[in-house]
């Protein structure tokens, strides 16, 4: 990290496609002694070591291709917590990341990963069942070919039956292993062990350089640690920093999560608490009932009480209200948007964007009647939003399951129907539209066009944007979790109608200078 800011002048030179930098960037490497002293004609051994920085949350690129350090990275290279900061990193690395999700990332890996692999081999490592050891050729055969965090079970009988075969049986169930998954390294298309001997080294490395394991010299596997104190102190870290699921709805921002370092990473309020066991029922049956409302702490005691009397007595719907309310425990989950961006029906996704409308602080209708047939404009925009008492925004929820690209004839319908037909609603004239998609969009010239259209049409100044539904709610979710008020996070949402759309929060991020 020292050398790339060094080679970019304090991270302020572009990146994406700037060969000549990659190639000083590995200059930089190699006269550091951190690899061998032969630089590439493309500056590929650059981009390399860029993409493991990437790989760990060290850096990202921002939209203007200049590669920024994160808040982790930033903390080591201002020497704060190094050994706790990497150690993090490490711990947290994860299948798929930020980077395996980018499209600067080449090769595809296999669907159907979810799992945060030095964590998950150190749990098996350290696992009474299989005497807390565990071989290379074990790690190569079970660890790595793990998919889930959640496999810990079946690796254990794996390897148990693995160990009590023959060294027939054995030759045969490595031999299926290999064939089955010879993904898991992409080195070359041989499936023999040299082929992923390299990748257990690092994982074995990595391991290590945690001290929650120990290295068996015998089988250059791993052992687990006779430590309870060490290993209290892991199992806490585990329960701090799970899985992170962001990275499969806006990759860039699990970027900048993951990217936090050690003493500004915020900890869900509630994660440490050791509650009792009928304590941890209720809050969970509660999360449940309260999976299609955004930021359930915004609602008020009465809708809690409404929501939660459908599971529990009015008494403990109340009393459960109010614990939300004071913050006791956290009902705010992944649920609800992993709800709303796979959202299959599409009429409650139009209800979903009015909810997150209204914990912005905008007076939400769902359906209104037009207020004039000008141009036959008869059709009923999704959600009308009211903003500071006088402004009109149209909303038009969009739950594309792919790309929502903005069509010639999509930019006509809110020109000549939607914007012209609400001129005049309760004495107000539109004066912002916004696209809320399920997927990324394109095509913004189009928004630029219907500014043009209801104004040589129907006399209005409007402004647009599209917007993903998770880059809205997760600006929501910010402006609540900084206790930022409703006129001020509805100003803050104002400023995002500049013709154009944001796939990603961290774009409204920047366009907001909301620092992450």
């Amino acid at each position: 990290m020292q050398a790339l800011k060094k080679a970019t002048d304090n991270f302020t030179l572009v990146w994406r496609g700037n060969r000549e930098l990659h190639k000083k960037y590995e200059k930089i490497l190699a006269d550091a002694g951190m690899k061998q002293n032969n630089i590439s004609k493309s500056g590929s051994g650059g981009r390399t070591w860029a993409a493991m920085l990437k790989t760990y949350s060290y850096i990202y690129e921002d939209a203007d291709g200049r590669l920024k350090p994160t808040k982790v990275a930033q903390a080591i290279l201002d020497g704060k917590k190094v050994p706790e900061n990497v150690k993090k990193q490490v711990l947290t690395l994860q299948i798929p990341n930020g980077y395996f999700l980018s499209k600067d990332f080449k090769t595809k890996y296999a669907d159907g990963y979810s799992i945060q692999p030095v964590n998950f081999l150190i749990r098996l490592a350290n696992d009474d069942r299989i005497q807390k050891r565990i071989s290379k050729e074990e790690i190569i055969l079970f660890a790595m070919t793990a998919q889930k965090d959640d496999e810990l079970d079946e690796k254990v009988d794996e390897i148990n039956k693995y160990r009590q075969a023959d060294d027939e049986t054995k030759a045969e169930i490595a031999n299926k292993i290999l064939n089955a998954n010879g993904d898991i390294s992409r080195v070359d298309s041989k499936k023999d062990f040299s082929k992923y001997d390299s990748v257990a080294t690092t994982f074995t490395i990595l391991c290590r350089f945690t001290e929650y394991v120990e290295p068996d010299h015998n089988t250059s596997g791993l052992r687990g640690i006779d430590n309870p104190k060490l290993w209290k102190e892991f199992l806490a870290f585990s329960q701090r920093y799970p899985f992170d699921k962001t990275v499969f709805i806006d990759p860039a921002f699990y970027t900048l999560r993951a990217g936090l370092d050690v003493d500004t990473y915020k900890a869900s309020y509630g994660v440490n608490a050791h509650q009792a066991s009928n304590s941890r029922k209720r809050d969970i049956k509660a999360k449940q009932l309260l999976t299609k409302y955004p930021n359930p702490e915004n609602l008020s005691v009465e809708e809690l009480i409404s929501i939660l009397n459908k599971g529990f007595s009015l008494a403990n719907a109340k009393k459960v209200a109010e614990d939300i309310k004071a913050k006791k425990f956290e009902v705010a989950s992944d649920a609800f948007l992993e709800l709303y961006t796979h959202e299959e029906d599409n009429l409650e996704f139009e209800r979903e964007t009015a909810r997150v409308l209204k914990n912005m602080g905008l007076d939400v209708e769902l359906h209104p009647s037009p207020t004039s047939s000008f141009n036959n404009a008869n059709e009923n925009i999704d959600v009308m939003a009211t903003a500071l008492g006088k402004y009109l925004i149209l909303v038009d929820a969009k739950n594309y399951s792919k790309n929502f690209n903005l069509s010639a004839s999509l930019r006509n319908v809110m020109a000549n129907s939607y914007l012209a037909g609400y001129k005049g609603y309760k004495g107000l004239n539109p004066s912002y539209y916004c696209y809320v998609t399920a997927r990324h969009s394109s095509n913004d010239t189009n928004l630029i066009k219907i500014n043009e259209l209801a104004k040589k049409n129907s006399d209005l100044d409007v402004h647009g944007m599209m917007i993903t539904a998770s880059a809205l709610y997760y600006f929501v979710d910010y402006c609540l979790k900084n206790d930022i008020s409703p006129d001020t996070r509805v100003s803050m949402f104002l400023k995002l109608f500049t013709d154009k759309s944001y796939n990603s929060f961290v774009e409204v991020a920047d366009e907001l200078n909301i620092d992450l």
